[in-house]
């Protein structure tokens, strides 16, 4: 199987193949390789191309389309997803196609389920090497980050990689965004900076809600009541932090009731990413009492915000005081 990388590097080069058989989930990477190779084929990455799914069309349709030939050998990019909807017929006609594409064509055929065991993955792999566009593992998104920095030709100071994954390492998508952000806000040639993006008040928020819930699951009383009282200094309230506190703490749960495995749907979970891997090593820290506890004052807090008129940080301190003091 190749990787996204190599297959980057082949068609910068002008080495653009007429089928790609793209497998995996990642919708950066995917975009990726289509985007590149349209502005090799094209020079340009807003040229039409046509995307086609079995989900959407009629097979025969979809193969009519992609077994047309132009008279006049105008260049397509077709995009096909989902092949393993193709049934008897259909499944011929496009293997058929895949072993002897047409000139001028160029089909990225992209199948989400990493799962080698499929069988129209066996039949592809037969006729073409596959490409993982596999949203890669936490520790590749440092490189991908720098990638994408240096596609922007934007001038960086190596410390903000770090700070870049840590708010929006969860997936490429998110990252690239981040750098969107930050590439509208500065300069031509300006260097980006931990300070220059914290001169940002969405990332100075964020970056600083990490830290809280870093020094949290640290136990780390004193750092904890600084951070989260700026935080609601900045306009947080106690009502906007129960969700992501709940969430904490019922996770940790989850860890400990699961000899320290992360619940498998933890997408939902409104903390960075970071702070979501080191969860099985912050559930050491706290015993499953500690973890019923700190749930069952947040529900108690939640009942004095309906009924009392406590003032949020005199309930964030509350909060803070009755889970950490022990330890603080």
């Amino acid at each position: 199987m190749r990787t996204t990388g190599e297959v980057i590097r082949e068609i910068k080069n002008g080495k653009v193949d007429s089928v790609y058989f793209l497998l995996g989930n990642d919708h950066y990477l995917q975009n990726l390789i289509i985007n590149e190779i349209s502005k090799v084929i094209f020079n340009k990455i807003e040229e039409d191309k046509t995307f086609l799914s079995p989900d959407d069309m009629k097979s025969e349709d979809i193969i009519d389309k992609i077994t047309q030939n132009d008279l006049f050998a105008t260049k397509k990019i077709l995009v096909l997803r989902n092949p393993g909807a193709f049934r008897n017929k259909a499944r011929k006609e496009f293997l058929s196609y895949c072993n002897d594409p047409i000139a001028n064509n160029y089909l990225i055929v992209i199948e989400n389920d990493f799962n080698d065991r499929k069988s129209i993955t066996k039949e592809l792999k037969k006729i073409k090497k596959t490409v993982s566009v596999q949203t890669p593992f936490p520790g590749e998104m440092k490189k991908w980050t720098k990638f994408m920095l240096s596609e922007k030709q934007l001038n960086y100071n190596e410390n903000v990689i770090d700070m870049i994954v840590e708010i929006a390492g969860d997936s490429l998508f998110h990252i690239n965004n981040e750098i969107e952000k930050i590439s509208l806000n500065i300069n031509d040639g300006e260097e980006i900076t931990k300070d220059l993006i914290n001169q940002f008040s969405g990332w100075r928020m964020e970056y600083k809600r990490w830290q809280f819930f870093q020094t949290l699951g640290n136990r780390d009383l004193n750092k904890s009541m600084i951070l989260g009282l700026s935080l609601m200094n900045q306009g947080n309230s106690m009502i906007s932090l129960m969700y992501p506190l709940s969430a904490f703490f019922q996770e940790l749960l989850f860890i400990k009731n699961n000899s320290g495995t992360i619940s498998t749907n933890n997408s939902y979970i409104p903390l960075p990413p970071s702070v979501i891997r080191q969860l099985p090593q912050i559930a050491n820290r706290f015993n499953k009492e500690e973890i019923e506890y700190a749930l069952a004052i947040l529900g108690e807090i939640d009942k004095r915000l309906k009924t009392t008129s406590m003032s949020d940080e005199a309930l964030f301190t509350h909060f803070l005081f009755s889970v950490l003091q022990a330890n603080g």
